[in-house]
């Protein structure tokens, strides 16, 4: 029984030997002459660690339930830990009831079975937990911790009936001291998660991370006051999220040489200060505020969602550009109010200067009053002078305005732009006031591209008023002027 027991078939045994590395190309197996299987535990140990490496965590602990053996190199060479409602519970055993406290038991029973000692790759725990449950949250912190765990990730965000129930008084304080080793610090760790729990007010705690590379905060509680939370200076940090914190400001103390990645969701901070002159990427989601990111000239992507249901054109032409002048590829989705009439193209020191991909969300509003203040979007041209691709997505949502009256507005030249792309053009009539202007100015355009269709935001029109909406566009473009240029979806 315990031969069958250790012995797999063939295929899967060949399957498991070719997804290896660095094997050797000839390897001896012994047979057995009743069952004819091959004895995978013959095999080199460090071609069997490499192999069960492969494996998911729950993969990996069965294989450890075959024989003594199986168990004894599992406990060694189990490399990733992750600890979820999937990992813990079968789903479809519904004899077990899937609470915290079972969790907590099933997380310390695995635990004991494992050498301390074997270095971690990944140590992953992501399960509703409250505080109540620290003395277990501590023993599995300090086992990280002494395992020298790569990859953490500590996620005890809890579901909609957790949320229900009154859990944000009650979040895990997450020792961050514990990974200050005796040398005072803990170099072993690349990448930390941490979400719906609590930090201290002072970020001194994460500068025992000195190696750490990655870096995400979600739904995360600060202890006592906090005006700005000041990241220190991480040597290699090169990702960095942070979501769904109550967060009033964020800077760095020191120039921040290796940060490429920074994505700021839902914070609502009033305060953005960071010096990193090689980042790349910039995701923020949050009402308008003047922001600064130093001397990064390297930005080639950023995506500014703005949380405010007032007239943000101001704000973008003006603030974003101040920070954001390198900027190649720029997504923006903003509620417009369209409250102001048209004055004439604004006087702006700061441009875009190296945008060539501009794409627009715009939940539009406004009233009949001010019908042609939605023109005002014609300075992007003046704007971003090498902008090559503009998209435009509108949506209406409960107002409709009348036509824009064509104004005898001189076009600004553009010599780059060369695909536009406007949908929601039934909705808002004043775009097709604006895509007019562009056809106008745009001196090399190759395509434009109208649709009456809504691409963002509320339910899908119906198709009479998109044929009604086709044949607006149709009929204000009628023509030749634009034919070879124009299409209508």
């Amino acid at each position: 029984m315990a031969k069958q027991k250790e012995g797999v078939d063939k295929g899967t045994a060949r399957r498991m030997i070719r997804s290896t590395e660095g094997c050797a190309k000839s390897i001896t197996f012994k047979r057995n002459n009743k069952s004819d299987a091959v004895q995978l535990h013959d095999l080199p140990t460090d071609i069997l660690g490499s192999i069960l490496s492969r494996l998911t965590f729950r993969e990996s602990s069965g294989m450890g339930l075959v024989s003594h053996i199986w168990r004894r190199l599992w406990r060694s060479c189990c490399w990733k830990l992750v600890f979820t409602r999937a990992t813990m519970f079968q789903p479809r055993n519904k004899s077990i009831k899937r609470t915290r406290t079972n969790f907590a038991m099933r997380v310390d029973s695995f635990l004991r079975q494992l050498h301390t000692h074997s270095p971690l790759d990944k140590f992953v725990i992501k399960f509703g937990l409250r505080r109540k449950h620290t003395c277990h949250v501590n023993r599995w912190i300090r086992f990280c911790s002494a395992s020298r765990a790569r990859h953490i990730t500590i996620d005890f965000t809890p579901g909609v009936k957790g949320f229900a129930m009154g859990l944000a008084n009650s979040k895990y304080i997450f020792p961050l001291n514990v990974f200050s080793g005796p040398d005072g610090s803990s170099t072993h760790v690349r990448f930390l998660h941490l979400g719906y729990v609590c930090l201290d007010t002072t970020s001194s705690g994460f500068m025992a991370f000195a190696n750490l590379k990655k870096l995400t905060l979600h739904k995360i509680s600060f202890l006592g006051g906090l005006q700005c939370l000041m990241l220190p200076e991480f040597n290699s940090l090169e990702w960095l999220s942070i979501s769904y914190c109550s967060l009033p400001g964020l800077s760095t103390c020191q120039p921040l040489q290796r940060l490429r990645c920074v994505r700021l969701h839902y914070c609502y901070l009033k305060k953005i200060e960071l010096e990193a002159p090689n980042l790349t990427s910039f995701d923020l989601t949050n009402p308008p505020i003047p922001f600064v990111l130093g001397a990064s000239l390297k930005v080639m992507e950023a995506n500014i969602k703005l949380l405010s249901y007032d007239d943000n054109l101001d704000y973008i032409y003006t603030e974003l550009p101040a920070a954001l002048s390198h900027v190649h590829k720029l997504s923006i989705t903003s509620p417009l109010c369209i409250f102001d009439e048209l004055q004439g193209f604004a006087k702006i020191s700061a441009r875009f200067i190296n945008l060539r991909h501009l794409t627009m969300y715009l939940p539009l509003y406004g009233d009949l009053e001010s019908i042609d203040g939605i023109l005002r979007l014609a300075y992007l041209l003046e704007l971003a002078p090498a902008l090559e691709e503009l998209e435009l997505h509108a949506n209406g949502g409960d107002v409709s305005v009348g036509w824009a009256l064509r104004r005898n507005m001189l076009p600004y030249p553009h010599n780059k732009l060369k695909r536009v792309l406007i949908s929601g053009a039934f909705e808002w009539e004043g775009l097709m006031e604006l895509a007019y202007y562009i056809l106008r100015s745009a001196n090399r355009l190759e395509c434009m591209i109208l649709d009456p269709m809504r691409r963002i935001g509320g339910p899908p029109l119906d198709g009479w008023m998109v044929d009604k909406g086709w044949e607006m566009i149709k009929e204000f473009f009628e023509g030749e002027e634009f034919r070879s240029i124009l299409t209508i979806l």
